[in-house]
């Protein structure tokens, strides 16, 4: 039940179109909504469906090509530059969908949140018990990139909340976290809420559901529908169609093909001012041809590290990497899906599917399993658009096409379905699946309990250690 019949923001007609190299994106349709105050809305929809679009103009950061916004008595619809500032400054605080777009990169956590505490409504929380509640106390003297992309999360939130503004507005803010941080934030928003805060979360998480007041669901940049927080959702649902690949002939391992990957005794630490951080401790692992392995652990637990470790990014402390190739084989030998995806800004969504087979000479006898990939993976009508001009879940998806498409003998993946509700999230999975049928040996990092309950082998992380 709602606490508070009055209206936080207001939106009537809605239209939002952005004009791009490739053309005009209509990301928002005659959107016409109320959000209430004290509640906690969960903004629902398959990724490029204009979840982010719709929150970015609430929060002020762009402006609706037209229609009517109010935010709190304020209309901002038609408001300059600096009014929406003031909105942002005064009212609202968000919270980017990537964690390190939140943060300069020169200032430390502590810094970000001592500016974030000169706001006009600063003061009602005790940071340091908050900071404590977040489990990144330790960190707050580091600066952003010395964070994971968990503890990065939990850092933005402290940040938004510290401001004291009236109104969250959050692009999944979860996505990077385990469950047990995602436990203690969302009892944070839940008390908030409880004292008037309205919150306006943008999610695919089935948790962020459960504690909303509201669900709010676009589809293709227009409303489907408002629901209490026991109405339905709609979640995709995808049959796995067949995977063309190419005929692999007679691979050349070098070793043992049951053997893909092997660490023993492999440590990594890194060194924070006076404090030295324990990445990774003796960590001993093996990957075969045709299986999926998955990490699964807290942030900050060591799992990033270890990727990048098995793809020969990292150099370790101590102990030994046996990975296929010496790296002239490039993305056929090991190819990576990294948390930070890695997109070319001035190639196409196709273009950068296309990359590894190009660089290789194997376009022409890529094409098949290219177009395969664009259209299961729901890329078909974006092709000729530019990263920038699709959704962070869509770019996830370009990611994971452009990693398998040469059929690695290795495929890293960190967090592949973090952006994905949960019908693309299983068609990621069916594509991991394929690529390990067909030879490849996949190593994925997540915090998605229902993918990992799916691969072939599972371990648990934790301050740097394996467990089984």
């Amino acid at each position: 039940m709602l606490r508070n019949d009055g209206v936080a923001v207001r939106c009537d007609g809605i239209e939002r179109v952005y004009r791009t190299p490739s053309g005009e994106v209509h990301a928002l349709h005659d959107v016409s909504c109320t959000f209430s105050h004290g509640a906690i809305t969960a903004v629902v929809g398959p990724s490029g469906s204009g979840k982010s679009s719709l929150l970015r103009l609430i929060a002020g950061l762009d402006r609706p090509s037209s229609g009517s916004l109010v935010v709190e008595g304020r209309d901002i619809g038609g408001g300059s530059a600096a009014a929406r500032r003031r909105l942002r400054r005064d009212l609202v605080g968000y919270i980017y969908q990537r964690p390190s777009d939140n943060f300069l990169p020169h200032l430390t956590v502590g810094e970000h949140l001592r500016f974030a505490e000169k706001g006009p409504g600063s003061g009602r929380l005790d940071v340091g018990g908050l900071l404590d509640l977040l489990g990144i106390e330790r960190r707050i003297d580091h600066l952003p990139s010395e964070l994971s992309g968990g503890e990065q999360q939990r850092a933005a939130f402290a940040q938004a909340l510290v401001t004291g503004a009236n109104i969250i507005v959050a692009d999944e803010p979860t996505a990077e976290l385990d469950d047990a941080s995602s436990e203690v934030v969302l009892d944070r928003v839940r008390a908030l809420a409880g004292e008037g805060v309205t919150f306006l979360l943008a999610t695919h998480d089935q948790a962020v559901m459960a504690i909303a007041d509201e669900r709010f669901e676009l589809e293709h940049g227009r409303v489907k529908g408002m629901a209490s927080s026991d109405g339905p959702v709609t979640e995709g649902s995808f049959g796995p169609p067949g995977l063309r690949w190419p005929d692999p002939g007679e691979a050349t391992l070098l070793f043992d093909p049951e053997s893909m990957l092997r660490l023993r005794g492999v440590n990594k630490t890194y060194g924070q001012g006076d404090e030295t951080v324990h990445a990774l401790r003796d960590v001993s692992l093996e990957v075969r041809a045709g299986e999926v392995v998955g990490l699964v652990g807290r942030s900050g637990s060591g799992k990033t590290t270890l990727l990048n470790v098995a793809a020969g990014w990292e150099l370790p402390d101590e102990g030994e990497v046996e990975s296929p190739g010496d790296g002239a084989g490039g993305w056929s030998e090991i190819a990576v899906m990294p948390q930070h995806l890695g997109l070319m800004d001035e190639l196409s969504v196709r273009e950068n599917v296309e990359y590894p087979a190009r660089m290789a000479g194997h376009l022409d006898d890529r094409r098949d399993l290219i177009d395969d990939l664009i259209e299961a993976l729901g890329l078909g009508e974006l092709g000729s658009r530019y990263p920038k001009e699709t959704s962070l879940g869509e770019q996830q998806r370009v990611a994971l096409a452009r990693a398998v498409v040469l059929r690695p003998k290795l495929l890293i993946a960190d967090e592949p379905t973090g952006h994905q509700d949960a019908g693309w999230a299983s068609r990621i999975m069916w594509a991991l699946r394929s690529a390990a049928g067909a030879g490849s040996c996949c190593l994925i990092a997540t915090h998605d309990r229902e993918l990992i309950d799916q691969v072939d082998r599972g371990f648990s992380m934790s301050d740097g250690r394996l467990t089984g």
